[in-house]
């Protein structure tokens, strides 16, 4: 039905009930018109209430009234009396429950004047009328996903605000040389980068055992002590170094790093350990290899608080190291060189020419200055790499 012949049927006080629904269906804005209209019949009138239309309901509460005021005077004319059973002519009353015809009437016309159909009831047309219960459960559902969708944005914008700028390396580990990424180490306490081991190289690397400096081939290796795969590194190379380098082949350099600091609970255990195998170096050298693979044959999962300074202290004392030394790191005291660390772990995570195919990573090897990517889980790999044969 066109909008004109819908507003005029709800101006003409005459329309049948059916059109009235039909206008009612598809025309929400006439629905107050609808709503006062003498022959808008209770269940036409529920279902335009269900819908909580302000101007229906408004609509609705002035046709209450209206009924409820007392008639201003009476019909002088008497009832029309029907003349017989044949003639008789009820008026307009559904029940609750009645059915309404569902397929369109034929094209007809009402007392206006104007054309009009009669469409399927509203009920047929659009299904079961909404009711309260259901409307507060649509409410609900909409200020849910509101709340939800205000979390997910206040949840990006924290990420954005923690995370937004790079750490030094992906945190992607791996077996193949790159068991785990650098994260952000809280800024040490003690120490600073000038507070350095007696005979670290400039690089900040440690000299494992004494070495020789004349020797043909530097193999450098950076290791964090928190990095399980550093530890298997290690079983399956450490003795195939210390031979070379007993052998005169190698120089050996150890840079121990700190960019697990995150994986131990707030200990900063990646950073204590670093430390005391700096003090183990400047105090006592000839115990620094010993130390330094007895603190990755004996190292801490990741997740956990780690060593402790004692427990570090006892592996210092199974090296080898003087009781002074072994007090001093059950003290605390290995802490003076926990801005070394700190300097050694952002020079290595900002060198372009260790970062492998997911950035800077631990174990990383180092021969002649030049990154090796071979296979050191082949125990033979590294020493033929050492002699130059292709591996």
């Amino acid at each position: 039905m066109r909008h004109d012949e819908a507003l005029r049927a709800v101006q003409d006080p005459a329309a049948p009930p059916a059109v009235l629904a039909q206008v009612a269906a598809e025309h929400p804005d006439l629905r107050p018109h609808v709503a006062v209209h003498p022959g808008a019949y209770p269940d036409l009138l529920s279902w335009l209430a269900a819908w909580g239309d302000p101007a229906v309901d408004a609509a609705l509460a002035a046709r209450g009234q209206e009924r409820a005021d007392p008639p201003r005077f009476a019909s002088p004319y008497p009832p029309r009396t029907v003349a017989g059973p044949a003639d008789a002519r009820q008026p307009y009353a559904p029940h609750v429950g009645a059915a309404y015809p569902t397929a369109p009437r034929p094209a007809g016309t009402y007392p206006g004047g104007v054309a009009y159909a009669v469409g399927p009831q509203v009920a047929a047309a659009h299904g079961p009328q909404p009711s309260a219960p259901r409307r507060a459960r649509v409410t609900l559902l909409a200020v849910l996903a509101g709340l939800v969708l205000v979390l997910l944005v206040a949840l990006v914008v924290f990420l954005a605000a923690t995370g937004g700028t790079p750490s030094a390396a992906p945190a992607a580990p791996t077996e193949q040389g790159q068991g785990a990424s650098p994260g952000t180490s809280p800024a040490p306490e003690e120490g600073s980068a000038a507070d350095a081991p007696a005979n670290a190289t400039p690089d900040h690397g440690l000299l494992a055992g004494a070495g020789d400096p004349a020797a043909p081939v530097t193999i450098e290796v950076y290791v964090d002590y928190m990095c399980p795969v550093c530890g298997h590194f290690e079983e399956i190379n450490g003795p195939g170094l210390a031979a070379l380098r007993e052998a005169g082949s190698v120089r050996v350099v150890v840079h121990p790093v700190a960019i697990l600091d995150r994986y131990s609970q707030g200990s900063q255990y990646s950073t204590r350990a670093a430390a005391a195998a700096a003090l183990v170096a400047d105090r006592a050298p000839d115990a620094f290899q010993d130390f330094h693979a007895g603190l990755l044959a004996g190292q801490p999962q990741e997740g956990t608080a780690g060593l402790s300074d004692e427990q570090i202290a006892d592996v210092a004392r199974a090296a080898g190291a003087p009781g002074d030394v072994v007090a001093e790191i059950a003290d605390g005291g290995a802490s003076r060189f926990a801005g070394w660390v700190a300097a050694a772990t952002g020079a290595a995570t900002g060198d372009p020419a260790l970062e492998g195919p997911r950035g800077f990573g631990t174990p990383t090897v180092v021969i002649d200055g030049e990154r090796w990517d071979g296979d050191w889980t082949d125990p033979q790999a590294l020493p033929r790499a050492v002699e130059g044969e292709p591996v």
